[in-house]
Formats: structure tokens, C-alpha cells, sequence
């Protein structure tokens, strides 16, 4: 995600990441992208990329990209947003 926030924040779109508190120190933040909020954890994480986005897409990476298409996926399912998801 790293080079896809710096490329899209190079271009002139906004970008806001969401880190989980235990994560932050280990982060790096604002180094990647334009701002980056601290949340408490993983569920308020998961809220606030809903409440922040227009769509979600998935790119390569490990269980924690799993976690985040499977929750807007079953969001969708369960009629609490219409977002556009791609994979």
C-alpha cells in the first residue's frame, strides 16, 4: 500500500490512512502517506475506512488485507453500505 499512497498523493489525491494504536509506534507515520489518524483498534480501523472511502480495493498482501475485503464484503452482504469492492 505504501507505493500506491505515495503515488496517489505525488498525483494530487488526498490520501488518509487509519492505524491501530499497538501498530502505531512501529508505523512510521506520515512517512507514506498524506495523514494518517490513530484509531484504537482493529474494528474502529474497519469503521473508519468505511466512513472515509468511496470504494475498496484489494492488493496483494498478508491476513490483515484478508480481514479488511472480507468485513466490506460482508458489510455489503448485511445491507450496511454500498460500496464498490474490487479484487
Amino acid at each position: 500500500m505504501g507505493y500506491v499512497s505515495r503515488a496517489a498523493r505525488d498525483r494530487g489525491s488526498q490520501v488518509l490512512g487509519f492505524v491501530p494504536k499497538p501498530m502505531a509506534a512501529a508505523n512510521n507515520i506520515g512517512k507514506t502517506n498524506g495523514e494518517e489518524l490513530v484509531v484504537s483498534g482493529m474494528q474502529e480501523r474497519l469503521t473508519a475506512m468505511l466512513h472515509h472511502a468511496d470504494a475498496f480495493i484489494a492488493l496483494p498482501g498478508g491476513f490483515g488485507n484478508i480481514e479488511e475485503i472480507f468485513t466490506m464484503a460482508s458489510w455489503v452482504q448485511l445491507h450496511i453500505h454500498e460500496k464498490p469492492i474490487k479484487c
